[in-house]
């Protein structure tokens, strides 16, 4: 994590601390094209009192059938878990029906920020990095590891692993602001479900809106496609070759996300 990012979360931190509302998009009517506008179709944010960056990644279309679209309640993405409320969990296990964590963060990060309890819900740590918490102002290296490390495709093995497990109820994942990690892991989620690149990016950039920062940039989720790209030829052949997700694993995943309805 960079200096910058430190300071700015401390002051979100602070600013969330005693606060009782939900937080607010400040950013959702930007113009500023790496803030994206919040929609309540696809994408819809999840307002909770301790957590800014949770949304719900169902609404896309896919291009693996005509009408098909990510089933909406399904998959859930946000930051840090650790400073939510008994009614937050509350909204996640019973409005969401939330049974599945895949925690993205190192050790040493959950060790100082665990998060909160979730009663009879499914918990798994599979970090990104590693051991590595800090990288400073090296994100262009960040983005190189979540590709590349080892623990970084195994980590993603795991998820999606899961995902084709997973036939009922929500699955959340998670890092620490909720943005590069899980938006790489996003970016190859939607890249199963045959989500389009310009949605993608979209996804990825709702993080600085709902966060009110400008840290998600086009060019780090680019340089992980095209780092992806040159190394293995395709998404594709990363998600079979470097991920070692099968064929029946992949249709499994979107047989459990993808839905005609609308």
């Amino acid at each position: 994590m960079s200096l910058q990012r430190l300071v700015v979360s401390l002051g979100c931190a602070l600013a969330l601390f005693g606060s009782t509302a939900a937080p607010v998009l400040a950013a959702s009517t930007s113009s500023n094209p790496l803030q994206p506008a919040v929609s309540e179709k696809v994408n819809r944010p999840i307002h909770l009192e301790g957590a800014e960056n949770v949304r719900d990644l169902g609404g896309y279309k896919s291009r693996y059938g005509l009408g098909l679209r990510v089933k909406s309640g399904r998959l859930l993405r946000s930051d840090s878990l650790d400073k939510l409320t008994d009614a937050d969990v509350s909204r996640l296990t019973q409005g969401y029906n939330v049974r599945q964590i895949v925690d993205l963060r190192t050790a040493d990060q959950i060790h100082k920020k665990p998060d909160a309890l979730f009663e009879g819900v499914n918990y798994m740590q599979a970090s990104i990095l590693g051991t590595r918490s800090n990288y400073d102002n090296d994100d262009e290296g960040m983005y190189k590891d979540m590709a590349f490390k080892p623990a970084a495709k195994k980590s993603y093995h795991r998820l999606l692993t899961q995902m084709a497990k997973q036939k009922r109820g929500a699955l959340l994942f998670h890092c620490s602001h909720g943005m590069d990690r899980t938006g790489t892991s996003a970016a190859i989620i939607y890249s199963i479900l045959g989500v389009s690149r310009k949605d993608i990016e979209r996804d990825y950039l709702l993080s600085n809106t709902q966060l009110n920062v400008t840290w998600a940039k086009p060019a780090l989720l680019n340089q992980f496609f095209d780092d992806v790209q040159m190394q293995y030829g395709s998404m594709a052949n990363y998600i079979h070759k470097g991920l070692h997700i099968n064929r029946a694993q992949e249709l499994a995943i979107r047989a459990n996300y993808l839905t005609a309805r609308k």
